[in-house]
């Protein structure tokens, strides 16, 4: 697949799995309101897994497919555990994102409503960009192509 259209299918279940990701993490903060960053922390955890399945499964249909249809049984369980750890690096570093922005954020001026969610977004882009290297380069490593 030219390495335009798998960026720009990564990009699609990006998009998605950020409206996950935001929609878990919005109704978290909606029962527990006011969290510090520690539990903001936690609560962000959460939602990476629910948006790390639904990753997942687009992922390794459709935006690496082709490198999944070419694989045996015993290569793609080696992938899920791959996949898996991707995805702790992705929630830890999500976290830790979370946690630093928010306590810088904290210091700020800003409602705390703001600082939540822009501390959020800090943490999906910086981890949604580790994630693709990781999801390229060691989970769905086929035959090789171009970035």
């Amino acid at each position: 697949m030219p390495p335009v259209r798998r960026v720009g299918r990564f990009g699609v279940v990006a998009g998605l799995n950020a409206v996950v990701d935001l929609g878990v993490f919005a109704a978290l903060v909606a029962l527990r309101p006011s969290p510090g960053p520690q539990e903001l922390a936690v609560l962000s955890a959460v939602a990476v897994v629910a948006a790390l399945v639904h990753s997942y499964v687009w992922n390794s249909r459709w935006t690496f497919g082709d490198r999944r249809a070419r694989s045996s049984l015993r290569a793609r369980r080696a992938q899920r555990v791959r996949f898996a750890v991707q995805g702790a690096v992705n929630v830890a570093l999500g976290a830790g994102v979370v946690w630093a922005a928010a306590t810088v954020l904290d210091a700020t001026t800003l409602p705390a409503g703001a600082t939540d969610l822009l501390a959020k977004l800090v943490s999906m882009a910086v981890a949604s960009t580790a994630s693709y290297l990781l999801m390229h380069h060691l989970v769905f490593r086929g035959h090789r192509d171009p970035v």
